[in-house]
């Protein structure tokens, strides 16, 4: 190429050189085309599993804060705290997925002035037949959901159902 003219100067022996480069090229590009063939299954593995692990992450999340909605519906009052219908409704309402189980548990304890709280597992029974004496009664309700899928793809050596569990236990207004 001169530099001044910007033209190219051709001899017999470039021309040959260029000859050669496209013959190199065509014989190339089915070399890509082959790689691709190879990649593709992989790259689909790849992709099916990613998807699969944003679904299962999406559902867990799904069914914890349903379980969230749940408890918090629960802790609005003590007769809300009873109302283990509405309680479900709010959670179903919340996250709804087919299968998911909802199980709520009510119950008291004494606080003996120790900043007592709610703790898992919620002591069940009626909290009139509780006598702390000067302390205070806690009042608590507890929700528990639980939801299983089935994954989109089936891995050999990985279960094709999967379960999401979810709790919330909170302490009751008064």
């Amino acid at each position: 190429m001169d530099g001044l003219t910007g033209r190219t100067h051709e001899t017999s022996g470039g021309r040959r050189a260029r000859a050669g480069t496209l013959k190199r090229k065509r014989m190339e590009s089915g070399q890509t085309l082959t790689e691709f063939a190879l990649m593709l299954p992989v790259l689909c593995l790849l992709m099916i599993g990613i998807v699969e692990i944003g679904r299962a992450t999406a559902i867990t999340i799904g069914v914890n804060n349903a379980a969230t909605a749940g408890a918090e519906y629960g802790a609005y009052n003590e007769a809300a705290a009873q109302d283990v219908a509405k309680i479900t409704e709010a959670a179903t309402d919340d996250f709804n997925i087919a299968g998911m189980t909802v199980n709520t548990v009510h119950g008291c304890s004494c606080d003996y002035r120790t900043g007592s709280s709610c703790t898992y597992p919620v002591m069940t029974g009626s909290c009139d037949a509780i006598d702390c004496g000067e302390d205070q009664i806690i009042e608590c309700v507890q929700v528990e959901t639980h939801a299983q899928w089935d994954s989109l793809f089936h891995y050999p050596g990985l279960p094709t159902t999967y379960q999401a569990n979810g709790r919330a236990v909170l302490r009751v207004r008064r």
